[in-house]
Formats: C-alpha cells, structure tokens, sequence
C-alpha cells in the first residue's frame, strides 16, 4: 500500500487517490447515502464534531437554541456546548425516559421551538444499549428549521444506518466500533456541506469532500477502514451491490446477537445479585447487545475482577456523563458494561454470568 500524498503525478500518489475514492464509495453505501462527496474523514468522530460545530457558531445567534440529549456520549454534546458558549446561543437538554431508557419524540417536541437551530442525540446508547427512533425523533424535528445531528457510533456495530431513509443533515461513526481503525467518519447533507464554512487551508479549494478535511488524512487507517467494510460485507450474501450484501450482513448479525442477548436475560433472571440498568426486556427492536449493570461491589472492583478471568469489561461513565450524571451515579463509580457483538458465542455470556456470580 502506498502512502503518499494525494494529487501528484507519481503512481503512489495515484494509489492514494484510488483508495480514497474506493473509501468514500463504500462508506456511503454503509451510511445508505446518495454521493460519496458528502463522507468525509478526520482522526476520530469527537473531533470532526468540534469541527461541525465550529462552522455552525457563525450561524448561531444570542437567543437561539440547542438542544442535547441527556443518553448521548459526551462527544456528542461537548462540541454543541462549546458552539452554544462561543455563539451565545441557549442549550436545552432533552432527557431519556426512566422507563425504556430512551428518547420519545413526545419529549422532543416539548423542548424545540422557532429558535431551535440545532438537535443532537445518539441512535443507540453507548452506556445502556437502548435503540432510539430516529426517524420518528427528525419528524418531530422537522417542524423547526434546526439542523438535526445523529450519533451513530454505537449503532453501527450493530445495525445498518440508514441516513438518507432517516432524513438526518449530519451522521457520525468512528471505524473502530466496527471492526476498523481509528478512524472517523461524518456524513452530510450536500447543502450544508457547501454552505457552512469550515476551517481549512487555503489550497483545499472549496471542492467536496475536501474542504471539509484538513490537511493529510490518516490514509493508512482509511484503507483499514476499507477493510473492515469488506469484512462486514463478506458476512452477508455473496449476490448483489455492496449496500445489498452489508443488508444482508447485517441481518445475520443482528439475528446472532438478538439471541445472545436473550442468553444473557435468561442468566439474568436467575439472580438477584446484578441489576440492570436500562431495557430491561430482550427484544432487539429495542436494545442492542451492550449492558450497563449495578452490583454487590463497585464497578472497578467488578471490571477488574473480570480482568483477572480474561474477560473484558468496562466501569465508570464510558463518556456516556450525562448518563451517569442523570442517573445520580456519577458519583459513585457508574456502572459495570459488558456487551456481544456477532463474533460471541453463546458459550461465552454463560462464562460471564458465571464470573459475575463468583464475584457477588
């Protein structure tokens, strides 16, 4: 693999401009969009999101609104703070319903207005597993003006995205999650792409993806990204475009980890010693397979006693604070996350469930 700058004459340089063509055709068949000018890539999702967030402060006024969800991770909401700081615009927080540990678009509504000129939030909670009705979410929020941000991060190990069938102006992931590099990647809507004025140098022209990426990308981590995508391709049917054979995939992985996750409740409900915190049934139109528990003894003290038998597991906030924080368990540690992705068997939940049970 060459690694080269872009726009030379030299073969290795047209290498590069290869790879990046064939990256941006396929993560726009992975996002479900339209033209590969509107990915764009940068070192990680949170900074491409201060980046977005940045270009809109100009279009931001005293007096206007923000809105961020309470179930996202913090890099989801910090880049709309500090927007919200640097404009003077107002920050409205939507919150997560206690029940089903979701966004509603009831709740939505209740916190927009004519002054809304943004809405964040997640498409699956990185701390909880619970899955958001995004397209229900951007109905509601299509009755303002307000551009509409999706953080999809969480949600693509799991579940195709759907960006263009979901209405969303802008959608983020980082390759990582699934399978990849560190790498991350932001969808747009042409419009804004071309009307926002992000920072960059002068030579980068106004040409899309470019303008939007500054200086020389991570072209080694993008052609791990290209790998990744054909990975998760080669799980689905050999028949058909790349966005038929990733449906394909994905279905597959969704079926595996559905009964997974039906695994871990069964084990659930045999104890009385963890609890979970958030969807409390298995039903994958609802949760994926993350989940966040609270126990006998602190989460870091469980993390690394799981450790300590091989299994990898998460304590704290997983930058998920505002979850923590609206919780009322910040304070006190958070939580314990553990979770299954397609490559995990049903023998390994089983292994968990014994560990945690030797642990309480």
């Amino acid at each position: 693999m060459a690694n080269a700058n872009r726009g030379a004459a030299f073969h290795s340089s047209a290498l590069v401009d290869e790879l990046m063509a064939r990256a941006g055709s396929l993560c726009a068949d992975f996002f479900g969009i339209d033209d590969p000018r509107r990915v764009i890539f940068g070192p990680n999702m949170t900074t491409l999101a201060f980046h977005l967030a940045d270009a809109i402060v100009p279009e931001l006024s005293p007096g206007d609104e923000i809105v961020v969800s309470r179930l996202d991770h913090d890099a989801h909401v910090s880049p709309w703070l500090h927007a919200a700081r640097r404009s003077g615009a107002t920050v409205r927080h939507l919150d997560f319903c206690r029940h089903s540990f979701t966004l509603q678009p009831d709740m939505l509504a209740r916190v927009i207005g004519p002054r809304t000129r943004l809405i964040g939030f997640t498409a699956a909670s990185n701390a909880l597993g619970s899955l958001v009705p995004v397209k229900e979410l951007i109905k509601v929020a299509r009755t303002t003006n307000a551009i509409v941000s999706i953080d999809g991060t969480h949600f693509a190990p799991h579940l195709l995205p759907e960006v263009d069938s979901w209405d969303a102006d802008f959608f983020f992931c980082s390759a990582y999650k699934f399978f990849g590099p560190h790498v991350g990647i932001m969808a747009g809507k042409i419009n804004w792409l071309e009307s926002l004025n992000p920072a960059r140098v002068r030579p980068a022209g106004e040409k899309l993806p470019v303008r939007w990426m500054t200086g020389t990308q991570n072209h080694e981590g993008i052609a791990g990204l290209v790998a990744a995508l054909e990975y998760l391709a080669e799980l689905g049917d050999d028949q058909g475009g790349f966005r038929s054979r990733l449906q394909s995939a994905y279905q597959r992985i969704a079926g595996h980890e559905a009964n997974l996750t039906r695994i871990f409740f069964e084990r659930l409900r045999t104890q009385n010693s963890w609890k979970l915190i958030g969807p409390n049934q298995s039903d994958p139109t609802t949760r994926v397979a993350t989940f966040a528990l609270s126990g006998p003894v602190p989460p870091r003290q469980a993390a690394e006693a799981l450790a300590k038998r091989g299994i990898c597991s998460y304590s704290g906030n997983f930058y998920a604070l505002p979850v923590t924080e609206a919780l009322g368990i910040e304070s006190s540690g958070g939580l314990l996350r553990v979770g299954a992705v397609h490559y995990n068997t049903a023998e390994e939940i089983h292994r968990l469930w014994d560990a945690l049970d030797a642990i309480s």
